[in-house]
């Protein structure tokens, strides 16, 4: 099925739906160095503490998947402008601001394998060095003097905030729906994707129903790449993810791999669970009795499952859409997120 929608998609036999990870930022590699380049300027503060938090981060790096989306968008309608790497920039400010909010509000340790900011700066600066790269964001974003990024931008940054506090009352829930955690996921990550994806049309001139396509594409690649990122903290091993393994479980952040497993298990083993987020450690209980009571329920398949089906909605918004190099980059992400190891 999936590689029917492939090749339906392309339009075109003569070219081939596959695409390496190499080939797709070659397209963009020019305008991803002045991403690059305008980020390390734009996180100079007269606060020199926010210059060395910003610097910091970026070396830290990250895959620039964001501006990726925004640049490829912007290129798949001819859009190859300044205006297409300013809000590369600014989509990836925005967030590396919610990794540093979340790493405060989670007591994160470690973040990409180094010290998160918070333990090295403290909460209070921490927050505040988060406000101000959002602010930075916007900043950028008001030149582009076009309402609709801006409308784009305010929707995205409130949905962002809205998920954080939706995702503070649910610490500790071992009764979430999967309904709840799906929207969660809507919220924390598959809205920027969206608006990266919508962005880039707004730039290529497109109309609404055209900028609503690339949205729901964006979309549905972020619920993907969210349900994989949530099956890594089970499955990756700690010096590929850059963080400890069972960090969601011990934060009590219940993701759909237990909220499957949970709706299967025995009373006894639902405790296991409840003992692991009670502790906020793998103490009375280990870290493999919880990988074999993902196991014992076939949830981790469940999940990657779900993970494909949103990866195939993505592809399908792509149908009616010319065939370019740019559309094969967009259709040859989705394999990517599905089978990412980090």
């Amino acid at each position: 099925m999936r590689k029917q929608l492939l090749r339906r998609t392309m339009n075109a036999a003569e070219h081939p739906p596959v695409m390496a990870w190499q080939e797709i930022f070659d397209l963009i590699r020019p305008e991803l160095a002045l991403v690059e380049e305008q980020i390390r300027a734009e996180s100079v503060s007269s606060a020199s503490v926010v210059t060395a938090i910003g610097q910091y981060l970026q070396v830290s790096g990250g895959k620039r998947v964001r501006p990726a989306l925004v640049l490829l968008s912007a290129k798949l309608f001819g859009a190859a402008s300044r205006s297409a790497i300013n809000l590369g920039t600014v989509t990836e400010i925005i967030h590396t601001a919610t990794l540093v909010h979340d790493d405060v509000i989670d007591e994160a340790d470690r973040r990409r394998g180094r010290p998160s900011t918070n333990s090295r700066w403290g909460n209070h600066t921490s927050v505040l060095a988060g406000d101000w790269l959002y602010m930075q964001a916007f900043k950028i974003a008001v030149q582009e003097r076009n309402f609709r990024i801006l409308d784009i931008l305010i929707e995205l940054t409130q949905l962002m905030v809205e998920g954080e506090l939706i995702q503070m009352g649910m610490i500790g829930r071992v009764d979430l729906k999967v309904e709840e955690h799906l929207d969660l996921i809507y919220r924390k990550t598959a809205c920027l994707f969206g608006a990266c994806t919508r962005l880039g049309a707004v730039l290529g001139g497109q109309d609404d129903h055209t900028q609503n396509l690339l949205g729901e594409y964006g979309r549905n690649l972020g619920m993907a790449f969210q349900l994989v990122d949530d099956l890594l903290d089970f499955t990756a091993s700690e010096e590929i993810l850059g963080k400890p393994v069972g960090s969601d479980l011990r934060e009590g952040k219940v993701t759909l791999a237990l909220i499957h497993a949970l709706k299967r298990c025995t009373a006894e083993e639902k405790a296991k669970i409840e003992k692991v987020i009670e502790e906020g450690a793998f103490r009375s209980v280990s870290w493999n009795e919880v990988l074999d009571l993902l196991h014992r329920y076939d949830t981790l398949r469940m999940v990657k499952e779900q993970a494909e089906k949103y990866s195939l909605a993505a592809l399908e918004c792509l149908e009616t859409l010319p065939d370019s190099p740019y559309k094969r980059a967009l259709i040859a992400l989705p394999d990517f997120v599905i089978n990412r190891e980090s």
